[in-house]
């Protein structure tokens, strides 16, 4: 009872939430020290700027925005960027399916959904 227990609360914090964000830097001998305050914009700035990373943030089916969001801001501050500009939602269709999940030794459904995939760009500015 006790590691049955274990297993599904494992289970249910690996499947639930945790947005995660890759970044490629576009100059990849530049590095800069980490920011405190990222913006997050919907529009190109009035500042000049320099665009430093390209980012993706993709998490688990019907991951909400904000947390997708979230998880841009935090890597564009590790990068040291000054803000985010999201521009491209790639968020593609899962259908349900089944898995085989060998800590439970049978196979569970998995519901379909949209998995969230939003693409932008990190920015320092130069001014």
């Amino acid at each position: 009872m006790k590691t049955t227990n274990v297993i599904l609360l494992l289970t249910t914090l690996t499947l639930s939430g945790c947005a995660t964000t890759s970044a490629v830097m576009l100059d990849d001998v530049v590095t800069y020290a980490p920011t405190q305050n990222v913006e997050i914009l919907s529009q190109l700035p009035t500042r000049n700027f320099k665009q430093i990373a390209m980012l993706e943030a993709s998490g688990p089916v019907n991951t909400p925005l904000p947390e997708l969001l979230e998880s841009m801001r935090r890597k564009a501050a590790a990068i040291g960027a000054d803000a985010v500009i999201p521009t491209e939602n790639a968020s593609k269709q899962q259908q349900p399916g089944f898995m085989y999940n060998p800590w439970l030794g049978g196979y569970q459904s998995i519901g379909g959904g949209t998995v969230p995939v939003i693409r932008g760009i990190a920015i320092k500015y130069t001014d």
